[in-house]
């Protein structure tokens, strides 16, 4: 702290930093956050709360290949098949996945990511997907059922297109 302090007066000293600068730089040195914070404006509610990254889709030129290399780099296992057709798998990881396939014409593409949350069901999708539309219209957002793993899902698109999925922290 002490290095800081100095580095500070030394900037200061040198005209790289003004008066009020450096009352500022001092005062968030020493006051808690929370008090520096209280001018800010509270930041809105979210439409839903994320808890993590849940997966990852990707479009692989060969999937037995990529397999053995997320394996040989993170140890991940082969899991449940990717999609209803079979045509992919999913590679686990104790938490979470990445989610590989080969029938799209482009290799190498993110195809989405998936964003876990508490809990969703086709019910609760459905409400979601209406919920985010109504206060996101070019999301797009649209609920979905994915019979090969049973699991409830909303899909969107982010503003650059990007897919993104929203599901239950608990779903496989």
């Amino acid at each position: 702290m002490a290095s800081m302090v100095d580095s500070l007066f030394d900037r200061y000293e040198r005209g790289n930093l003004t008066r009020r600068q450096l009352v500022q730089a001092l005062a968030a040195l020493v006051l808690p956050a929370r008090i520096l914070a209280q001018d800010a404006a509270p930041a809105p509610a979210p439409i839903v709360r994320g808890l993590g990254v849940n997966h990852v889709g990707l479009t692989v030129s060969d999937i037995e290949r990529s397999f053995v290399f997320y394996q040989k780099l993170f140890g991940v296992t082969k899991g449940w098949p990717a999609t209803n057709a079979g045509t992919g798998i999913h590679l686990d990881f104790p938490t979470g996945y990445i989610s590989v396939d080969s029938v799209a014409e482009q290799k190498g593409v993110i195809t989405h990511f998936s964003v876990s949350i508490d809990h969703i069901d086709q019910d609760s999708a459905k409400r979601l997907a209406d919920k985010i539309n109504s206060e996101l219209p070019d999301a797009k957002a649209r609920a979905a059922f994915q019979p090969n793993d049973g699991v409830s899902t909303v899909n969107l698109l982010d503003p650059d297109g990007f897919h993104v999925q929203i599901s239950p922290r608990d779903g496989r």
